[in-house]
């Protein structure tokens, strides 16, 4: 059995174990009154919990294999990280598994599909990414690094990087990053935003203009396959 097929056996492994758990334990609970079953009760909401925290667990699980065992030999044995497309069934698993896990996307969208010269898969990648997380700003700036630096569209990307950077400043009125995640997060979108205006200066004789905050760019649904900024082109 090849060496691909180990994590993903691993991952069915832990369903039937826990499908396995669920079926035994089940009779014990009913009789002992501590669960009811969801035609008793007319909620599944406890059982879909559990398989959505158990799901999140297999995601977590595949990303270590991923990390620690393919990317240490791959690089171990001379090869290019950004290259190694032995990583995208497992990273598209993790992705469906735990939609939320937006390494999986960066990986799979930001580095190994543009970096094997599909290019027009890594954009589909990342507009998924962005669907399902909407309001992390790192996607918003692998997004603007796939179209200014790999495809060389500065006006494209700025879009997507002004949006993660109003995305920084809405996760820190919320209270959803610390002082030090904020003032890193802003500083790096900031300068990636400078950057991307003056090489959008340098092809045009209209000045840009920060104007008022931007909103994040809409997100078409995943089947068309791209995600464009509105009046981007």
């Amino acid at each position: 059995m090849g060496k691909k097929a180990g994590p993903l056996l691993l991952c069915a492994a832990l369903f039937a174990l826990a499908a396995g758990l669920e079926i035994a334990s089940q009779p014990t609970g009913e009789a002992q009154g501590y669960l009811v079953t969801a035609a008793r009760s007319g909620n599944d909401a406890a059982l879909s919990q559990a398989a959505g925290e158990f799901r999140i667990v297999a995601a977590n699980l595949l990303w270590a294999k991923v990390v620690d065992h393919y990317h240490h030999q791959f690089m171990a044995q001379g090869g290019d990280w950004a290259k190694n497309e032995s990583l995208l069934p497992l990273l598209k698993t993790i992705t469906e598994l735990d939609p939320h896990f937006t390494q999986a996307y960066v990986l799979m969208g930001g580095e190994i599909l543009p970096g094997t010269g599909r290019v027009g898969e890594g954009e589909a990648v990342l507009a998924r990414g962005l669907q399902n997380n909407p309001n992390d700003w790192e996607m918003y700036r692998e997004t603007a690094m796939l179209y200014a630096w790999t495809e060389h569209r500065p006006a494209q990307a700025l879009p997507y990087a002004r949006a993660g950077r109003a995305q920084v400043e809405d996760s820190y009125a919320h209270r959803q990053m610390s002082h030090d995640d904020y003032v890193f997060a802003r500083s790096l979108m900031t300068r990636l935003c400078r950057t991307l205006e003056d090489q959008v200066r340098h092809h045009s004789n209209d000045p840009l203009t920060d104007g008022d905050r931007p909103q994040p760019p809409p997100i078409v649904g995943a089947s068309s396959g791209r995600s464009r900024p509105s009046g981007s082109g």
